[in-house]
């Protein structure tokens, strides 16, 4: 199955400085800049933005969620199970196993940071990594960022915060009467590279939901199993 070796890596970067090749003047025709075609659908919103509100998982939450993951990857499934810690208000602890219980991986994010301090062989791939960063701070939203996002809207019950830089948008599809984000859309120019679905929540903490990559025919379905006192966790 999966090698028990460990590695010790750290990646650091700014995330979504996903920019265009040169700022000069009328770069921003060409196709690969343009607005993405959601935002002709949309328009600017009244409204409060507050911390916490752009990302799936609630803070301050004294206990680990544990989810049972899926990948399916040009119709193969591969299983793991996935613990989400949360350190502090702005660092999670994630952690992956095999269905064995063997540690795939285990790294802690932050605003600054992705450390790694445990990773199996076959994980220990820069695009991987690179690729679960960018997912984990997705799903994390604004627990990681500083910045404040521009606020737009769909109808009375919707929220679209867009929190962009250069050509990328994350755009959190937040719902008022549930107090939740119910989807997440990430795009590069024009074309969306990232998309993440909630089919079910409760208390404002994800239940069920999928992580979409369509340009690498990738899908991750996480569901949750269990929510474990973070003093047991450890």
């Amino acid at each position: 199955f999966f090698s028990s070796r460990r590695r010790h890596t750290r990646l650091q970067g700014d995330w979504s400085s996903d920019v265009c090749s040169s700022d000069l003047t009328g770069l921003a025709l060409l196709p690969c800049c343009r607005t993405p075609e959601i935002f002709r659908q949309l328009k600017s919103a009244d409204g409060i933005y507050e911390k916490g509100m752009a990302g799936l998982f609630r803070s301050g939450q004294p206990e680990s969620l544990v989810y049972k993951s899926t990948l399916t990857y040009k119709d193969k499934d591969f299983s793991s199970l996935t613990y989400v810690n949360e350190v502090n208000d702005s660092t999670y602890k994630i952690v992956l196993l095999s269905n064995f219980g063997n540690t795939l991986l285990e790294a802690q994010i932050s605003p600054q940071s992705f450390n790694v301090s445990s990773v199996n062989s076959y994980l220990n791939r820069r695009p991987i990594l690179k690729l679960l960063e960018s997912d984990w701070r997705l799903m994390l939203g604004d627990h990681l960022m500083s910045s404040s996002p521009a606020l737009y809207g769909t109808n009375d019950n919707e929220k679209i915060f867009d929190f962009s830089k250069g050509r990328t948008h994350h755009l959190y599809h937040y719902k008022l009467n549930t107090r939740s984000v119910e989807m997440i859309e990430s795009y590069s120019g024009n074309k969306r590279k990232v998309f993440i679905e909630v089919s079910s929540a409760k208390d404002q903490q994800p239940e069920i939901f999928s992580i979409e990559h369509s340009s690498y025919h990738l899908k991750i379905t996480m569901s949750l199993l269990k929510k474990v006192n973070n003093e047991t966790a450890e």
